[in-house]
């Protein structure tokens, strides 16, 4: 018979690959948008809820709310990529949708 914390570890790490998978997609277009010091039409609105979603799912792994390492580690991997697309898109946007990124930013 198969440990079933064993089991639960497995999927756990092999959902942290995926999610990573999923946090590491946006950078062929935030190569782009280095390429081209321009974000064009690229929206933010992705980038915003993901970290968000991050945020709140940090806040639910820590050890006084119900602690696993596994959601922490991956939600903090993708909190850092997340800050760093929008810093990207923060430096490279025109004013206004730089202002309104920061409005949105300061509300959550």
């Amino acid at each position: 018979m198969v440990d079933k914390e064993l089991a639960r570890t497995v999927i756990g790490i092999m959902g942290n690959i995926l999610s990573f998978c999923l946090f590491g997609s946006p950078i062929p277009t935030f190569a782009k948008i280095l390429k081209s010091k321009s974000v064009g039409d690229f929206k933010p609105d992705p980038y915003l809820s993901t970290l968000m979603n991050c945020f709140l799912w940090d806040f639910y792994g820590l050890p006084m709310v119900h602690p696993e390492t596994l959601l922490i580690t991956i939600n903090s991997i993708g909190l850092a990529m997340s800050a760093l697309y929008i810093t990207i898109f923060l430096i490279y946007a025109e004013t206004k949708a730089r202002v309104s990124i920061s409005i949105i930013i300061s509300c959550q």
